[in-house]
């Protein structure tokens, strides 16, 4: 292989391995686990939908057919939570939720939140899964 197209290919590389890099900055994801023996876990993918916008993706294994299950973005961790939400989020159902809430990626990453699920609107009090955001 000549010079040049040594120099091509690495620096193709190198342009691929920044380009898969910076596709990874803008989305994460956090792992949902069972709460008050639900048997409900799954995952919550958060991707970045503008400078202050992130679409938040719920699957859910174990979940009631049909639903609602109300889910929320609170501030706090899986641990302590705080009971008031920060961002509500479409309810689950039939284990799937998709909603895109005001706040950047980022600060949702960093500023100490979590995403909890609850048993359905009667049952509010009862938490079926939760994930802390930014746990990865």
């Amino acid at each position: 292989m000549a010079f040049v197209e040594r120099v091509f290919a690495v620096t193709l590389s190198l342009l691929l391995f920044g380009a898969s890099f910076a596709l990874a900055a803008d989305s994460a994801t956090a792992k949902l686990a069972p709460q008050n023996n639900s048997g409900e876990s799954g995952t919550a993918t958060l991707t970045k939908a503008g400078d202050n916008q992130t679409k938040v993706v719920l699957e859910v294994k174990g979940a009631p057919s049909g639903g609602p299950q109300p889910v929320h973005i609170h501030k706090g961790t899986c641990d302590k939570l705080d009971p008031k939400p920060t961002y509500p989020l479409s309810p689950l159902v039939n284990g799937k939720s998709e909603t895109t809430v005001n706040a950047a990626l980022d600060s949702l990453e960093k500023g100490g939140y979590a995403i909890n699920g609850h048993k359905s609107p009667q049952e509010v009090s009862t938490y079926v899964f939760c994930g802390t955001i930014g746990s990865m």
